[in-house]
């Protein structure tokens, strides 16, 4: 099978799309070497990135560069041609703005949330025509696409309401995200050698994510001030890109900016607990990378968190400071590590994820 795979949205820094893009494409291309993908990338991308050094060790892979954006009105006009020229039995476009003048190839999107349907949102919008264009731009999606994948239940159903799908629709479908088999493996000196670096207290709180606003920050600070009142031993690390660019020197809070996978598996073996009450995501990393190390995880209990947090997290109204703050109580009062926890985050795998991707692959290109 032949497979265009485009990777336009992934971009020099490590995001989520980044991370469901590489971390995807390395399970498939091992498990199944007889396909081959084309993958297009943007041209900015230098041969130092992830997704050179991980996936350029396959034999069934090849690189191609592209001039166009992932969004706007080049990426309709344009890319049709662009599409057409590789002759692939399906296209993959694992965003939401999906191209939809593709010529004879059937299009396959992911979709990992929204993007524009609440009030705070994920990017800066002061004149709303983000919003619009991104509405614009999944109505289109959900319309043109053979199959929709949705990373999560809530993102299914939502999106489904909102543009007036059923959730049966049999061109939708759920894949979860997975987290890579070895992701809590430690090696005890690369571990050591990462706490003098840091040199962080001993008993900590983690957040993991990017300091934006959707990501409730200021509910997590202002509950972290009020549980250090009586916890004067405890302190509270963000590790994430400062988006809004707070200023976060109250006492006892650490802000890491960049972090290394290195880095982040520390932070997750040494916390006390993760805190995690996000307004909305469309998956939740963190809910999952906190279990794989047995950590008590404290999340929303609305949408994909709750579905990703199921019965393993402390779930709590993320608008509720109080409620954070009791959230944060019980976590550290829990079992250190959780063996139940442990196996929960094994079931979330890039291995299954491509064993179902490419019977979706198989599936589309048969219907066409």
């Amino acid at each position: 099978m032949k497979i265009l795979f485009d990777a336009r949205v992934h971009l020099n820094y490590y995001s989520g799309i980044s991370r469901y893009i590489i971390c995807l494409l390395d399970a498939y291309l091992t498990l199944h070497p007889e396909d081959e993908i084309d993958l297009l990338l943007n041209p900015t991308i230098e041969k130092t990135n992830s997704i050179y050094t991980i996936l350029e060790k396959h034999a069934n892979i090849r690189f191609h560069t592209i001039d166009l954006p992932h969004m706007g009105p080049r990426n309709y006009i344009s890319m049709k041609k662009v599409i057409s020229s590789f002759n692939a039995d399906v296209y993959h476009y694992p965003h939401l703005d999906a191209p939809f003048k593709t010529g004879n190839t059937p299009v396959i999107a992911t979709i990992h949330d929204s993007n524009y349907s609440r009030k705070i949102k994920k990017f800066n919008d002061p004149t709303g025509l983000k919003t619009q264009y991104f509405k614009w731009a999944i109505k289109k999606t959900l319309k043109h696409s053979k199959k929709v994948l949705f990373v999560s239940e809530s993102v299914k159903e939502e999106l489904s309401k909102l543009h007036g799908y059923s959730t049966n629709d049999k061109r939708f479908e759920v894949l979860h995200n997975g987290l890579e088999s070895d992701f809590n493996d430690i090696d005890e000196e690369v571990l050591e050698a990462e706490r003098k670096k840091l040199n962080l207290p001993s008993s900590y709180l983690l957040y993991v994510g990017q300091i934006r606003e959707h990501k409730n920050i200021t509910r997590i600070i202002a509950a972290f001030e009020e549980y250090k009142k009586s916890n004067p031993g405890i302190h509270l690390v963000l590790a994430g890109h400062n988006y809004l660019n707070e200023a976060l020197t109250q006492d006892r809070i650490h802000q890491l900016n960049e972090v290394s996978n290195n880095t982040l598996k520390l932070l997750y073996h040494d916390c006390q607990a993760v805190v995690f009450p996000s307004l909305f995501e469309g998956f939740g990393f963190p809910i999952i990378e906190g279990f794989s190390f047995g950590k008590a995880v404290i999340t929303s209990n609305r949408g994909a968190t709750a579905e990703v947090g199921n019965e393993h997290a402390i779930l709590v109204d993320p608008e509720s400071v109080e409620e954070i703050v009791k959230g944060m109580e019980l976590a550290v009062n829990q079992e250190f590590v959780s063996t139940s926890k442990i196996d929960y985050a094994k079931m979330f795998s890039w291995e299954k994820n491509a064993i179902q991707l490419r019977k979706i692959y198989q599936e589309v290109a048969q219907q066409s």
